[in-house]
């Protein structure tokens, strides 16, 4: 009797390993797709940052070389420098914010691919549990061993 009690007690714990098992393996699946799933968004919105940013940096060093240009008036010639130093500045400035943004949206979806492994893992720690809880021979108690033979017996009497 105590033997089918055990045997149940540890078919339970089993299930219940399985269970938690199970819930964590769904938890880290939902999470990795939400994460990915911000993060490619993350990722594009900075790669569309980045083409305008690299776009206005352009246009402020074309602006640059058409005010160092010969036959331009010099005053024109100033504030077409002044305009094309500032616009190039601040273009390369938005590039490199973007690009950190870009690169931290990247390392996201690296975070992402590691979620989905873990809750893989997980998945595969359930169903280990739900086998054992199931598996005949495990759930067959072990034969009890031999029992000492009493004193007096066995090999020196």
């Amino acid at each position: 009797m105590p033997d089918e009690a055990d045997e149940l007690i540890l078919k339970m714990r089993h299930l219940e390993a399985g269970a938690r098992a199970e819930e964590e393996a769904r938890r880290l699946e939902e999470r990795g797709k939400s994460l990915k799933s911000r993060a490619q968004q993350m990722a594009w919105a900075a790669q569309i940052e980045l083409d305008a940013a690299e776009k206005q940096q352009r246009e402020g060093e074309e602006k640059i070389e058409r005010a160092k240009a010969p036959g331009m008036p010099a005053l024109d010639a100033g504030d077409l420098l002044s305009e094309g130093k500032q616009q190039a500045a601040e273009g390369r400035t938005r590039v490199v914010k973007a690009r950190a943004r870009l690169n931290y949206a990247l390392d996201q979806m690296d975070e992402s691919e590691r979620q989905e492994l873990e809750a893989l893992r997980a998945g595969a720690r359930a169903e280990t549990h739900a086998q054992l809880a199931e598996d005949p021979l495990f759930s067959k108690a072990a034969p009890p061993a031999p029992a000492s033979p009493p004193e007096g017996e066995g090999e020196g009497a």
